[in-house]
């Protein structure tokens, strides 16, 4: 009997938890593009979570909301300014006009919105003045904790070409990295440098 009571309460605790999941799940995939970015620079930060979040699992199709993305990259919660640099990842190199906001976000105190600004520069492809001013930031984050971040880094590098000079001794230092990924992008990148002197 108290089995069974046990069961019937475990069946319907899933039910409130499957229902409560469809609900976050849905709340906005109805939002439109313009309704989400300017959920992103309202005084709520549960909205501004959930914003981004959203613009995020959108990809390609957030590239509108590319101003209001730019921003959230300064924003004072780590969840929004996370998922604003997964956000820009996946809008990809229609993300050019946030470059100042990203080479900023090389140095954000979470990991993951690191991660997300070397890997979105990388697909940028930098060059001239974007590229110069990617540099220093980019030398930083060769010591970045976590190896894909510090090979995007390298990737950029790699793609920014000349203007990254001074980047060669940085370069040197993580031909020398524990990943093996690393490694050869920094490899990769100082034999482009090489080549271009």
């Amino acid at each position: 009997m108290q089995l069974q009571k046990h069961k019937k309460r475990l069946v319907l605790v899933a039910l409130v938890l499957l229902l409560v999941g469809g609900f976050t799940l849905v709340w906005g995939r109805g939002k439109s593009m313009g309704r989400l970015a300017a959920d992103l620079q309202g005084d709520n930060a549960k909205e501004r979570r959930h914003a981004a979040r959203e613009l995020a699992s959108r990809g390609s199709k957030a590239r509108e909301a590319v101003p209001a993305l730019k921003e959230a990259l300064k924003d004072p919660d780590k969840r929004v300014r996370y998922n604003a640099a997964k956000s820009l990842s996946r809008v990809g190199s229609d993300a050019r006009q946030a470059t100042g906001a990203l080479i900023d976000a090389l140095k954000d105190s979470h990991p993951g919105t690191r991660y997300y600004a070397a890997k979105t520069l990388a697909k940028l492809k930098l060059k001239g003045e974007d590229g110069q001013d990617a540099v220093p930031g980019l030398i930083g984050t060769l010591k970045d904790s976590n190896p894909r971040t510090r090979y995007y880094a390298a990737k950029c590098l790699k793609d920014i070409g000349p203007e990254a000079k001074q980047a060669t001794a940085a370069l040197m230092e993580a031909s020398r990295d524990a990943n093996k990924d690393v490694r050869q992008a920094a490899a990769g990148a100082l034999k482009k440098l090489e080549r271009q002197k």
